[in-house]
């Protein structure tokens, strides 16, 4: 791989020359010092070192995705399928638009501030944070940004600079309640790592669909798993302990839907016969569990996809509209965790 300094001496002219035109600052070089050295620049290989890119005050070509972890999460944040999918798909769109993604999690909100201020970043995508923190990294860096899933309201005099985008996810907690409450399940205990976030949104349109649909005999809980394994098992040995005839976990991620479907086949419970399960988002596991999850699907691709198209209208100056929330719809996906509806 050649330097500057070995295409400089090839072409004839100066480091300060070859840097130039790198760089693209060419009014003070002639079109065929241009042509020759582009020509050497191709046929040596040379590749700008980034690091040097994002130390210069020029664009980095770097976009920061920065997720915002639970200080009681105990795993590795991308043990979870969903971080895993929606980085992944991000990378692949950043990547063939010429950008490079930096990606940093800290359970500490402030460590993620130092972390966008002291790199020379071209935008960020933040994932699961409060809107009040979005706003904040903003008006830190006063670069392009978009948010992902991103909770909370704002007080009424401030105002809204970070576009997000998320899932409707009170008609997905709505649907998935609906259809349980038609399958005939009495018992629908709703299951979230905690009350927060999107998993509030959703567990309020379970409430919505059990005061709707449900009769007198249906009943519906909320139960807070907690954020780690050692806590969220002790609580599925608590309902597999307090479980009632006729019914349904509804947890509001897949992930922890698998668990409890690991957890409660080892002690002996058969699904759906003995207890219903179901989940939320889809990811790939949920379709070659034993049995298959019902959950509703949600199109993490398409998320990462507008997210970065968002951020990349804003990198370039264009105009993302005034609608500051973008709602992707969700689907009911009913397979075998649960029994046929009656």
């Amino acid at each position: 791989m050649a330097t500057i300094k070995e295409i400089a001496e090839l072409a004839g002219v100066s480091t300060t020359t070859v840097s130039n035109v790198i760089h693209g600052k060419t009014k003070k070089v002639s079109p065929a010092t241009i042509q020759k050295i582009d020509t050497l620049i191709k046929e040596l290989g040379y590749v700008q070192k980034m690091g040097l890119r994002v130390l210069a005050n020029e664009s980095s070509q770097l976009i920061g995705v920065i997720i915002n972890s639970h200080k009681e999460f105990k795993d590795s944040i991308l043990g979870d399928p969903f971080y895993g999918r929606i980085l992944g798909f991000i990378e692949q769109y950043v990547q063939t638009l010429g950008y490079y993604v930096m990606f940093y999690s800290a359970k500490e909100i402030d460590q993620i501030f130092q972390m966008v201020i002291g790199w020379n970043i071209d935008g960020v995508i933040a994932i699961s944070f409060s809107r009040k923190n979005c706003e904040k990294i903003y008006q830190l860096i006063k670069k392009p940004m978009v948010s992902i899933d991103a909770y909370g309201e704002l007080e009424e005099e401030e105002s809204r600079q970070v576009l997000n985008i998320g899932l409707d996810d009170v008609s997905g907690g709505y649907m998935m309640t609906k259809y349980l409450l038609e399958c005939g399940y009495q018992h629908i205990k709703v299951c979230a790592g905690r009350d927060g976030g999107v998993d509030h949104l959703r567990f309020l349109g379970a409430q919505k669909a059990a005061d709707e649909w449900g009769n007198k005999s249906q009943k519906l809980q909320f139960v807070p798993l907690g954020m780690n394994w050692t806590k969220r098992k002790e609580n599925y040995g608590w309902l597999m302990k307090r479980k009632q005839p006729e019914t349904v976990l509804f947890f509001v991620s897949d992930l922890y839907a698998l668990e409890a479907i690991s957890f409660f086949s080892s002690h002996g419970l058969s699904i759906p016969k003995d207890i219903g399960i179901a989940g939320y988002d889809d990811i790939s596991f949920a379709q070659i569990s034993a049995p298959r999850l019902t959950t509703v699907r949600q199109d993490v691709e398409k998320k990462a996809q507008m997210a970065v198209e968002m951020l990349m209208k804003q990198i370039h100056g264009q105009e993302i509209g005034r609608e500051m929330d973008r709602k992707l719809p969700v689907t009911l996906m009913v397979r075998e965790s649960t029994r046929i509806q009656r």
